[in-house]
């Protein structure tokens, strides 16, 4: 027993140090490519609008000519893999999820670098499994740990990480599962926190705040809201994913149409093109105006949709967690019109959790995740109020998890 718990100890040790330095890669690849495109590209619209359809349909033949199953967020064809014991992952999703998501979030698809990331670290895990010879069995456990690995590194949130494999992925708590998930989440973090920084995603100082005075009134009809309209973001989803199957063209070249669409949104909104990150950083500064924030929201509700509807290579972790935040920011500044003293950035932290707790029903992830990102802990009571009643909501006008939806569509729709 002695000898297979070293054994499991370095294997996990393994996929986190991959895991951790191909997410590293993937975030600057991103990054750096989005900052040359804006610097470069953006004061000429029309090579604005011709990079932004290029990157898409980059991005879409990349992934259609070589890994199909690349498509998309790649969280739900995790989740598909390890019902099959993890028997769909191949190595070679490790470069084309790699490429096609610099060329399409880097260029501007309004889409998130999370899900493209736990695919990576799922592949990740499935390469340092084949490389070990292991069982379908015990490489499963490495698939989730690289996907836990993944979570962690991205959002430097080790603890969501690994909650996420267990409340997302397998939906059950074992030893076995946890400590190799522990190790290579732990392992990822740190890679990332040496190359990239340990200052939290979101670098902003949180005031504590109090389950007292205005703030349980204001954290209610937030919870509600938010439950309301993550509900409604996952219809869109679906309603996208569904307009874009009834096109009769190439599906590398629907990528194209999205990001033809969101450069033209984007000549008059930048804030929407790519994650997202930025837009949450200039909102927790308060250098947004009410009305442009109302108009980001509104923008990145539908645009977000839209690109991913297309299976470009990209998720919907970030733009939830930004349009979270704009929500709580909005839910913020009207209940201060009306008396209440509450404090902007706070809120808009809750609504972060609320929006990602309604659209995942992954609420313990959700508020973990926030104030990790955020260095708000104390915040936590109502991070963890506001979480619940956005997911009770969502069981109300009973919504499913998305990535379970996702990936059910995602069956049903195989080859077509």
């Amino acid at each position: 027993m002695e000898k297979g718990f070293t054994r499991i100890f370095w294997q996990a040790l393994c996929v986190g140090l991959l895991t951790g330095i191909v997410i590293v890669l993937f975030r600057l690849g991103i990054e750096k490519m989005f900052e040359f495109v804006m610097v470069h590209f953006y004061a000429a619209p029309l090579l604005f609008l011709l990079i932004t359809t290029l990157g898409g349909l980059a991005a879409g033949f990349v992934v259609y000519k070589f890994a199909p199953e690349t498509s998309g967020s790649g969280i739900p064809y995790v989740k598909i893999s390890l019902l099959k014991s993890g028997r769909l992952i191949r190595v070679r999703t490790i470069f084309v999820k790699f490429i096609a998501g610099v060329f399409g979030i880097g260029t501007g698809l309004s889409l998130g670098r999370e899900g493209p990331s736990v695919q990576l670290g799922a592949g990740a895990g499935s390469f340092i499994g084949k490389i070990f010879k292991l069982d379908e069995h015990n490489r499963d456990k490495l698939i989730a740990s690289g996907a836990g690995a993944a979570i962690g590194a991205t959002f430097n949130a080790p603890i969501a990480g690994t909650l996420f494999v267990l409340e997302e992925l397998i939906h059950r708590f074992t030893p076995s599962m946890l400590f190799p998930t522990l190790v290579a989440t732990v392992v990822s973090a740190s890679v990332a926190r040496h190359f990239l920084g340990a200052n939290p995603s979101f670098n902003t100082a949180l005031p504590h705040i109090t389950m007292e005075g205005s703030i349980l009134p204001v954290c209610i009809v937030l919870g509600i809201l938010a439950g309301v309209f993550g509900v409604l973001f996952s219809k869109t989803i679906f309603f996208f994913k569904n307009f874009y199957s009834r096109i009769k063209i190439p599906n590398y070249i629907k990528p194209a149409l999205a990001g033809f669409l969101t450069g033209l949104a984007g000549l008059f909104l930048p804030y929407i093109l790519s994650s997202g990150n930025g837009s949450v950083e200039m909102l927790f500064k308060g250098e947004l105006p009410i009305v442009l924030v109302c108009t980001i929201f509104c923008a990145k509700f539908i645009i977000t949709p839209l690109c991913f509807g297309s299976g470009a290579a990209g998720g919907i972790f970030l733009p939830m967690l930004m349009l979270g935040s704009f929500l709580g920011y909005i839910t913020g500044f009207g209940a201060n019109l009306l008396g209440a003293e509450v404090n902007l950035v706070a809120i808009s932290s809750l609504g972060m959790a609320g929006f990602l707790a309604s659209v995942s029903r992954t609420p313990l992830t959700a508020v973990v995740m926030v104030f990790e990102m955020t260095g708000g802990y104390e915040c936590i009571l109502p991070l963890m109020l506001t979480a619940a009643i956005a997911d009770m909501v969502a069981e109300k006008m009973k919504h499913k998890p998305i990535y379970t939806e996702l990936a059910a569509w995602q069956i049903v729709h195989k080859g077509k």
